[in-house]
């Protein structure tokens, strides 16, 4: 079990990470814990630009997005904007909670055209816009910060799937009238996995005591309930992972000591220099560079090789997992190389992944320039 992940989570955590998350585990009650969980939680917003409240939430990053359906879809007029596997997802999740679900299904690997989804709400009259931020499956960067403007022009509230873009990619809640944001601890935090993080406006804070409760553990109204009724010791409803909340909490530090702007620069250059390798190989990017994810590149094969038959290899002859297509027509032609983590984005990480490729594409005697490749991602 000591495979380089290269996956696009759960990724390769740092150090620094690991340190707090083996620590003893302590009780996850009393003002030393309350201080730490309202110190992360506070830290989580202020990285997504939020002045509004975050939510830790045991589970996975679904956790965050069924609280969103559960709190904010029932018996509201649902838009989602779907261009990959996770679009189905929310949709699926939101059609759970409401009767007047659509969707607005773009091609995978395109991003949405924005003068379709303005068409949409221009008529429809919806109550609210659920979209994925980053959809792992394809490789995609959605545009967020349009959508959330378009969206408020037609006074309908915006939800996001940020999971594979939290820590990552640029995200201002307030400053882009984004209403609520689901994350995950495996990916851009760089933790382990174990919460599902909701991020709401304070508007939909106030909502919540106005909200009729359809559940108990995701009911925000219960969460604010408890921040307000056992605040001095006890501010959420369930125990909590004592040892990921301190794992997540350095992780926001390391993140807010390195500014969130020069994080997202550097993701960007990582990606940038992932697909220069790739191409050096004679390679490609499955969807357009313009709205490629930076937390992750999902290459096509072009059909030169098996994309299945290259991840087998590289995990039986290399020990490294990167990820393969969650679309069955495209298994043996996409695979996707995760740099989500700062551990991930290392050079020797890096240069593994794609000296291994290049050494596989050897093997099925592709021409290739190895050397080239490698010195692409210097």
């Amino acid at each position: 079990m000591n495979d380089l992940l290269m996956i696009p989570g759960p990724v390769e955590t740092p150090d620094a990470i690991i340190e707090a998350f083996n620590g003893q585990t302590v009780a996850h009650y009393g003002e030393e814990f309350r201080d730490l969980y309202v110190d992360t939680v506070q830290r989580l917003s202020r990285v997504l630009g939020s002045s509004g409240w975050s939510f830790l939430i045991p589970g996975s990053g679904s956790t965050a997005l069924e609280a969103i359906g559960t709190n904010y879809c029932s018996s509201k007029k649902c838009l989602i904007l779907n261009n990959g596997h996770f679009g189905d997802r929310i949709h699926e999740i939101a059609s759970r909670h409401s009767s007047k679900v659509e969707q607005l299904i773009f091609e995978k690997g395109k991003s949405y055209d924005l003068e379709v989804v303005e068409a949409y709400l221009r008529e429809g009259g919806y109550d609210l816009v659920w979209m994925v931020h980053v959809d792992t499956s394809i490789g995609i960067l959605n545009p967020l910060k349009e959508v959330a403007a378009l969206a408020k022009k037609y006074q309908a509230r915006v939800f996001v799937d940020a999971i594979a873009s939290g820590g990552i990619e640029e995200i201002n809640m307030d400053a882009w009238g984004i209403d609520g944001v689901a994350n995950a601890t495996q990916k851009g935090f760089s933790c382990p996995a174990g919460f599902g993080l909701l991020t709401l406006s304070k508007e939909l804070v106030e909502d919540a005591k106005n909200k009729p409760p359809n559940s108990w553990y995701l009911d925000v109204g219960v969460w604010v309930e408890y921040y307000h009724m056992w605040n001095d010791w006890h501010p959420y409803p369930v125990s909590l992972p004592t040892n990921l909340v301190k794992a997540l909490n350095k992780s926001l530090e390391l993140i807010e000591k390195e500014g969130i702007d020069n994080r997202v620069a550097a993701y960007r250059d990582v990606s940038e220099r992932v697909i220069r390798a790739v191409r050096r190989l004679g390679l490609d990017l499955f969807v357009p560079q313009s709205c490629a994810a930076h937390g992750l590149t999902a290459v096509t094969t072009l059909e030169t090789f098996d994309a299945a038959a290259f991840i087998a290899f590289l995990k039986q002859k290399f020990r490294i997992q990167i990820g393969g297509s969650l679309d069955s027509k495209m298994k043996s032609s996409v695979f996707r190389i995760g740099h989500m983590s700062t551990k991930q984005c290392l050079d020797r990480n890096l240069c593994a992944v794609i000296g291994a490729l290049a050494a596989y594409m050897k093997h099925k005697n592709i021409e290739v320039d190895a050397e080239g490749a490698l010195s692409a991602l210097m």
